[in-house]
């Protein structure tokens, strides 16, 4: 069975990439590229990740996948959060890869929070972000920087996978 490895980079550009692999700074990504393929794209407007990275993962552009930015609103308060999954109505890759008995891994994509089961792994974007309270007045830790459940599947990866976290 052929493997394929989609990259999204967030904001990259090969003006100041392709410097950095001819002076040997990023062999990893020369490897990556000497085998297998690299290229300029065009883009969407307007530039709002959420709304690209979506659109990639579907193949539709943002009337059709509804991830229009960076917020959505939030049924519970009435007002803004940050955007979530939840407001997407098409099927992304992996959706499709799962029904179709086939395994892939997500791993911080724009918007996958909360984590959907699928045949595979998926780290959410959100896995960064702090939960709780972290100080008490005294400076001290009240709480180890939780990690929600919704932010990794299989949830049997989720203290395996919170140890790579960097806190803010």
């Amino acid at each position: 069975m052929t493997k394929t490895l989609l990259i999204g980079w967030d904001a990259a550009d090969w003006k100041v990439i392709s410097p950095l692999i001819d002076a040997g700074e990023m062999p990893n990504l020369e490897h990556l590229i000497e085998n297998g393929v690299m290229g300029n794209l065009a883009t969407l407007y307007p530039v709002l990740s959420p709304m690209l990275w979506t659109s990639i993962a579907t193949g539709k552009r943002a009337h059709k996948h509804g991830i229009h930015g960076f917020s959505e609103p939030d049924p519970a308060s009435g007002g803004a959060r940050p955007i979530t999954n939840l407001g997407r109505k098409t099927k992304a890759v992996s959706n499709i890869l799962n029904q179709q008995g086939l395994r892939s891994n997500v791993i911080g994509w724009w918007p996958s929070y909360p984590c959907e089961p699928i045949n595979g792994v998926m780290v959410s974007d959100h896995l960064k972000d702090p939960v709780g309270d972290y100080l008490a007045e005294d400076g001290k830790t009240i709480n180890p920087w939780p990690l929600k459940p919704s932010h990794v599947h299989p949830e049997s990866l989720r203290e395996t996978l919170a140890e790579f976290r960097v806190h803010p």
